[in-house]
């Protein structure tokens, strides 16, 4: 998983330069199937540090061997991994220990290193908001420090080298939550005892494929229509001079130019009929709002009968209470009730054009969220805990005067959390 799309938990580095070590081949090098790791461990005064165990344990590759060497009176040691890849390098003395990574690849690798203070690492791991993550396991890759999340949730890692780390967290329900990789900062002082840390609180994200109910990519068409690519809900049948048109990264996208380009899952197998809880998400690049005036223009809802519930993800422009543009999530419960601005959602930031905008809009029962770029922008109560949907709304993309693009729209029964959408946003 790329490391920018980790949820931060961050605290601030009073100093730095933890590590003194430094990374050269070694004249003579040695075979493919043997790699030396050697070098000097120090303490923090520049003294040899004798007797100090150190390892090298693989972060990638299939290599399991956990490598160990004891320094002699010089702090000198010497590792010989048997496969190529990255090695995470540690040493522990009382409490002083070390901690960097080194790439092994066929040639011996000189690596020295200075241990420095120690900290225990403490904080919490959820599954869900109200759900610990109990069974977790938490660790830097390639080391001895790795711990169990407890049933509160709560984890420490003791003794770990003061400076920035990244920590893996393996989820206990891999189908459920996704494994994820958080920053964190352990800060540096000569009396540690004086600092007050933040206990850092992570959310795992939920896997994109949890209570899946829809996904259509517009990656293709097969004649004017776009399957559901999880084939759990209808396809989306094109009208107008719809077309498909440069995607978020290098796929494709569904382009709208005005009212009569659109299109609609008529049939969306009732995968949100009765449905208890749900989230649309997608992908929009809107170019022109094509007008001035006041309006809500609908990009994905199920609109039509008054005795259904009803949804819209919109853009709005000079009407519910705000001047220019904005995002809006609307609910209406199914009683005669149309999408009225009470009902609605409604995001703070000014719509910016001609760029790509991550929407989700969720709803758990009670209430109806929006995010926008993964930030929890608005939020609004609702008095039902249960969607109607007896006579098959169909499920419209567009149907409005505006130029847009609809990339990768996700339908689940689930509401998402602000970590999800953060997550998603970044991946």
């Amino acid at each position: 998983m790329n490391f920018l799309k980790s949820i931060y938990a961050t605290l601030p580095i009073l100093s730095t330069g933890i590590f003194l070590a430094c990374s050269t081949q070694v004249a003579g090098g040695s075979s493919e199937e043997t790699n030396t790791i050697a070098g000097v461990v120090t303490l923090p005064n520049g003294e040899v540090a004798a007797r100090v165990t150190v390892q090298a344990q693989a972060i990638s590759g299939t290599d399991s061997t956990v490598y160990s060497d004891t320094t002699n009176s010089k702090g000198e040691f010497s590792l010989s991994p048997k496969a190529k890849g990255v090695y995470g390098l540690s040493a522990i003395s009382d409490s002083f220990a070390f901690y960097d990574t080194v790439s092994v690849s066929g040639k011996n690798v000189s690596r020295n290193a200075s241990l420095v203070q120690t900290r225990n690492l403490s904080g919490n791991v959820y599954l869900r908001t109200n759900e610990a993550a109990k069974g977790a396991i938490v660790s830097i890759a390639g080391s001895p420090w790795k711990t169990v999340v407890s049933e509160d949730g709560s984890f420490t890692l003791f003794h770990v080298p003061q400076g920035e780390h990244s920590i893996q967290v393996l989820s206990p329900r891999s189908t459920y939550v996704l494994n994820q990789d958080y920053s964190v900062n352990l800060l540096t002082s000569e009396d540690s005892s004086e600092i007050q840390m933040e206990l850092p609180v992570w959310i795992l994200p939920l896997s994109l494929d949890y209570a899946m109910a829809g996904f259509w990519t517009f990656e293709s068409l097969s004649e004017n229509s776009a399957a559901d690519v999880r084939g759990v809900s209808g396809s989306a049948i094109l009208y107008g001079n719809s077309s498909l048109g440069e995607g978020r990264t290098s796929g494709k996208a569904v382009h709208f130019e005005s009212a009569s380009d659109f299109a609609v899952v008529e049939n969306d197998k009732g995968v949100l009929d009765s449905a208890t809880e749900f989230t649309v998400e997608t992908w929009v690049n809107i170019q022109s709002l094509q007008s001035e005036s006041p309006f809500v223009k609908n990009i994905i809802g199920k609109l039509g009968f008054s005795d259904s519930a009803v949804f819209s993800l919109s853009v709005l422009q000079d009407t519910c209470g705000i001047e220019g543009s904005a995002f809006a999530f609307f609910m209406a419960q199914g009683t005669g009730d149309s999408l009225r601005c009470e009902n609605a959602a409604i995001g703070s930031e000014k719509v910016e054009l001609n760029r790509w905008n991550y929407l989700a809009a969720t709803w758990n029962g009670d209430t109806a969220k929006l995010y926008v770029n993964g930030r929890l922008e608005a939020f609004s109560e609702t008095s039902f805990d249960t969607l109607v949907g007896k006579n098959g709304i169909p499920l419209y993309f567009g149907k409005e005067d505006m130029d847009l693009f609809i990339d990768e729209v996700r339908l689940s029964t689930t509401a998402i959390e602000e970590s999800d959408a953060l997550y998603r946003y970044q991946e």
